[in-house]
């Protein structure tokens, strides 16, 4: 019963510390995402996809780098747009099934040149 217990315990933490590295990765766009809530959007079209794995034990982190162009009065932009996964194909099939179509790219309407994919854009 005690050993239960303990391996209950011990999946809680690794889930928990699973959960807090993914975040942690969001963090350095947080801000951006927030405020941009409230940006206009635009089409835009994502170009390219790169999927890499990141190092570590027991589960493995796969990120998914989309990247995108958007052209506003005449002048091209391009930024890019990260996903996290625990699964390598999905992060594939995300990348695979994105290349090539218009997304919605909401942009700073003072800074043109910066923008964001928001994740409910890309999944309608």
């Amino acid at each position: 019963m005690l050993n239960q217990v303990l391996t209950s315990i011990v999946i809680l933490l690794i889930l928990l510390v699973f959960g807090i590295l993914v975040s942690i990765q969001q963090w350095p766009e947080l801000p951006r995402y927030i405020r941009s809530s409230k940006w206009p959007t635009i089409p835009g079209t994502v170009e390219k996809g790169e999927v890499s794995t990141l190092p570590g034990r027991g589960t493995r982190l796969v990120t998914a780098q989309l990247g995108y162009s958007y052209q506003l009065n005449g002048t091209y932009y391009s930024g890019y747009h990260t996903e996290t996964f625990t699964d390598e194909q999905k992060a594939r099939s995300y990348v695979d099934g994105l290349k090539g179509q218009v997304v919605q790219v909401s942009y700073n309407p003072r800074k043109p040149e910066i923008s964001v994919l928001r994740r409910q854009q890309l999944l309608s």
